[in-house]
C-alpha cells in the first residue's frame, strides 16, 4: 500500500512539472524577447571575416541598435549597408552603385556573409510555433522552436538561463534532419541594461563556410535620426570609422 502511495505521488508530481512546463517556457521566452531588445541606444565597432576554402574575406562594421527593435548595419569595404525596422517587419538593402535602397529578402545574404537577413532579427518568440523544451541543465535551456514563415523548417536554440539570451542556434532546412548552419552568440558584455555578444559565429556546413562578427559595443546616446530612414539610406551616413589597429 505504501508503495502504491509513492508511486501514486510521483505519478501526481511529474503530471503537474508537465503542465507547469508550457507556462514557464512560454514566461521565459517572453523574458528573452525582452533581452534582445535594446533599452538604450547602442553602438558596436567591429569586424566582419568571412572564411571560406581558400578565401578570406574582412569588413570593417558599424552596427547601431535603436530601442525598441530598430538595426543599422554598414560593412566598410563591401558598400553595404542595411536597414532593419519594426524588428525584422521591414528591411532594405543598399549594396555598392545602389542609388536607392531595395527590399531585403529574409533569405539574402549579408554581403558575402553566412548571415541571412533573418539571422540578423532579435529573437522574438512570436515568429516561432509549438515551442518545446529538448533539454535543461543549471546553466542552460535548449528549445526546438519552428519558426514560421521562414526558410528554415526548425530552430534549436541554446539559451543562457540567467541572461536569458542565446548562445547557440542550429538551423535546419527543408526537413527536421537536414543541419545546414550553426551560430554561437559569446563573449556577453553588459551595456545599457542589456547582455550582448561580442563575437557571433555562423558556420554553413554545405559550404564549408565561417563568419564571424566581433563586435565593441558601447552606448551611443546621440544617434542620427537620418539612418533609420529608408529613403536616406543610399546617402552617405556620416559615421566615423575607427583607425584600424
Amino acid at each position: 500500500m505504501r508503495k502504491e502511495i509513492v508511486v501514486l505521488f510521483v505519478a501526481v508530481a511529474f503530471l503537474r512539472a508537465d503542465r507547469a512546463a508550457p507556462q514557464d517556457l512560454a514566461s521565459f521566452l517572453r523574458t528573452a524577447t525582452e533581452a534582445a531588445r535594446p533599452a538604450v541606444a547602442l553602438r558596436a565597432d567591429g569586424e566582419l571575416v568571412v572564411t571560406s576554402p581558400g578565401q578570406t574575406a574582412r569588413n570593417a562594421v558599424i552596427v547601431l541598435l535603436r530601442p525598441p527593435d530598430d538595426l543599422y548595419i554598414e560593412l566598410r569595404q563591401a558598400g553595404v549597408k542595411v536597414l532593419l525596422s519594426a524588428g525584422g517587419a521591414k528591411a532594405y538593402i543598399v549594396r555598392k552603385g545602389d542609388t536607392a535602397p531595395g527590399p531585403f529578402a529574409p533569405e539574402a545574404p549579408l554581403a558575402d556573409s553566412d548571415f541571412t537577413r533573418e539571422d540578423l532579427q532579435p529573437f522574438d518568440a512570436t515568429r516561432y510555433l509549438s515551442p518545446s523544451i529538448v533539454d535543461r541543465n543549471a546553466g542552460q535551456l535548449t528549445v526546438q522552436l519552428d519558426p514560421e514563415p521562414s526558410q528554415y523548417s526548425l530552430v534549436v536554440i541554446t539559451f543562457d538561463r540567467e541572461k536569458a539570451v542565446p548562445v547557440k542556434t542550429l538551423y535546419y532546412r527543408d526537413t527536421t534532419s537536414n543541419l545546414v548552419k550553426m551560430r554561437r552568440d559569446g563573449d556577453h558584455v553588459a551595456v545599457g541594461g542589456r547582455w550582448l555578444p561580442g563575437v557571433i559565429t555562423m558556420e554553413h556546413f554545405q559550404l564549408r563556410t565561417q563568419s564571424t562578427l566581433r563586435l565593441a559595443w558601447r552606448e551611443e546616446p546621440a544617434l542620427p535620426a537620418a539612418l533609420f530612414q529608408p529613403t536616406a539610406l543610399a546617402q552617405p551616413s556620416g559615421l566615423e570609422w575607427p583607425d584600424a589597429p
